[in-house]
């Protein structure tokens, strides 16, 4: 990417204090880089509290240099983790308060962290996270100092703050009044913000620190929501170690970060080789090398890297992962490293969001009404996945040829979108926006979301999940190759079933509550969608969002009835409504 494009687009995700709206289409590669840059210029700054921010402020800016950012967020001291630390944690009452702070130039965060010091009693590790200590001058002189200030510029760029917490008061839908509105003010109030973005890829970027040694040319990357677009703040943070960053970027993109990281890129002209261990991705031992790395990383992560407690060893699973609590920003992280797949997942995803505008507002009230109705469960089991709704959303938006069938993008993949991964994962797809556009023509019917939302829950209450699997590479329902319950295609790993654990009781028990918010949309649509035409008042008598699809359900272990039986009851009664 040249530098005219570079900054263009850093016009766009910079506007004081970070991203406000993407109006042209970022490729995923350049996302991350910019992203990750954003990362390796900040520092995160415990302080006593808010009060202490525009000191800071003046304290980076007239002794390292001009800040880009500058965020201000607050955890509640109870959770998870265990108290931080830290001379300042003692000083402070209710909350740890945290700055977030991000420099225009990364060679001024690299001077600043120079600067910092080791406290007496502590390991010794170099990071971008540490607290600042007041001067001993008095109240009156730091007062003075902040006034007199070193530059009118000190007031840039304004403090933004925010109370890290993943739970939060529910919406008033009814200031609004039609459901679509709803359906926007829901994803504006679930959706993952500025600051939470900056905060996952922050400690994404001090793991890649402090692991830089041991993987020279790797990177350690978030995945999932975090990333494509459809991120919640309550969510928890998926991350990958890349051993060689490869993978994911382009040579160019990849030698880029390393320069911005302090590195330097690998001469290719060079007749000296470092002395190395081998890794065999794909060799009979590929597996217990894999887990015996993790288990080395975890005691990095353990003993080493600061605010991360409560490590986890989960090496056993299909994909090993190391799960622990980031108490810093609140955050609840599983890192892998052999599931660089689930980054190129996740751009399929954030193509199929940046090419239907509806599909993540869509998404964000199916994940809450399923979330709500207790048809998911954070933990996998017998029960249906948000990723697995991430699917079936976009494989209900390609019948109704709003997106394009995977095929498409795989048959038509250029030289620069082939990726193939260690394990020799093809995930070589198109990714160019406007290449894409040629090859596909969406329907432009001019459904509103909640429309939409209705025709899913329609598309889904009929769907034959006995003997019919789901493919978004062809688009296209198919004989199951299996006797599961519930089949859903993996796209990159065709092999693979997504739903492979899904219980048929569950299976039944989602096509049931379809059926019930299908008949509550429709027996309360006119109220809603025409409430602005039919009466002169709010429309606070009639359903709101909540009402209708986000009602908490009780437990199912309740009923003395099986769940299938339960939920076929169910289905019967409500066909008979629509019979009528």
């Amino acid at each position: 990417m040249n530098s005219v494009a570079r900054q263009m687009i850093w016009k766009q995700l910079n506007c004081i204090g970070g991203i406000r709206t993407i109006t042209t289409f970022t490729r995923f590669h350049e996302y991350l880089s910019i992203r990750r840059q954003q990362a390796v210029k900040s520092l995160l700054i415990q302080v006593t509290n808010l009060n202490s921010a525009q000191e800071v402020r003046t304290y980076l800016q007239s002794n390292f240099g001009p800040l880009q950012a500058l965020y201000h967020y607050s955890i509640p001291k109870k959770g998870k983790g265990a108290s931080v630390p830290s001379p300042v944690s003692s000083q402070t009452s209710g909350d740890y308060h945290w700055l977030l702070a991000e420099f225009e130039d990364p060679q001024s965060a690299r001077e600043c962290i120079a600067k910092c010091r080791h406290a007496d009693g502590t390991l010794p590790f170099n990071s971008s996270m540490c607290w600042y200590r007041q001067p001993k001058s008095s109240k009156k002189q730091r007062r003075q100092k902040v006034d007199d200030g070193v530059a009118a510029e000190d007031e840039f760029p304004e403090i933004f703050s925010e109370r890290l917490e993943g739970q939060t008061s529910p919406p008033d839908y009814r200031k609004v009044k039609t459901l679509s509105e709803q359906l926007k003010v829901l994803e504006a109030s679930s959706k993952l913000s500025e600051l939470g973005i900056r905060a996952r890829f922050f400690v994404a970027s001090q793991l890649e620190l402090a692991f830089a040694n041991l993987f020279p040319r790797g990177c350690v990357l978030p995945f999932g929501s975090t990333v494509s677009g459809i991120g919640r703040q309550s969510g928890d943070l998926d991350l990958v170690l890349v051993p060689d960053s490869s993978e994911i970027f382009t040579e160019t993109d990849a030698n880029n970060n390393a320069e911005l990281l302090g590195g330097g890129k690998e001469g290719d002209d060079g007749r000296l080789y470092y002395q190395s261990k081998l890794f065999t991705a794909n060799s009979s031992n590929a597996r217990f090398q894999a887990q015996r790395v993790m288990e080395t990383m975890a005691d990095v992560i353990q003993l080493f890297v600061p605010g991360c407690t409560h490590v986890q060893r989960i090496l056993q699973a299909r994909v090993p992962i190391l799960r622990f609590w980031s108490e810093f920003t609140d955050l609840q992280c599983d890192l892998s490293m052999t599931n660089a797949s689930g980054v190129h997942m996740s751009e399929l995803i954030y193509i199929m969001s940046q090419l239907e505008p509806r599909f993540p507002t869509l998404l964000f009230a199916i994940r809450s009404w399923a979330s709500a109705r207790k048809i998911t469960n954070p933990v996998p089991g017998r029960q249906p996945t948000n990723f697995m709704f991430v699917l079936l959303l976009i494989y209900f938006l390609q019948k109704r040829q709003l997106l394009p069938t995977l095929d498409i993008l795989f048959n038509n993949a250029g030289i620069k979108d082939q990726r193939v991964t260690v394990d020799g994962i093809d995930c070589s797809f198109l990714r160019d926006k406007e290449q894409i556009m040629k090859h596909f023509s969406p329907q432009t019917q001019g459904e509103s979301a909640a429309e939409l939302l209705f025709d899913f829950f329609e598309f889904y209450s009929e769907f034959d999940f006995n003997s019919k699997g789901v493919s978004l590479v062809t688009g296209s329902s198919w004989g199951k190759p299996d006797t599961g319950p519930l089949y859903i295609q993996n796209p990159l790993e065709r092999h693979l079933n997504v739903a492979r654990n899904v219980s048929k009781e569950e299976v039944i028990r989602f096509k049931s509550e379809c059926c019930s918010a299908l008949w509550k949309l429709e027996t309360s649509w006119n109220s809603i969608h025409h409430s602005d035409k039919n009466s002169s008042t709010s429309g606070s008598s009639s359903p709101t969002l909540h009402d209708l699809l986000l009602t908490p359900t009780l437990d199912s272990g309740s009923s003395s009835r099986s769940p299938g039986a339960s939920a076929q009851d169910q289905r019967f009664q409500i066909k008979e409504l629509f019979t009528k």
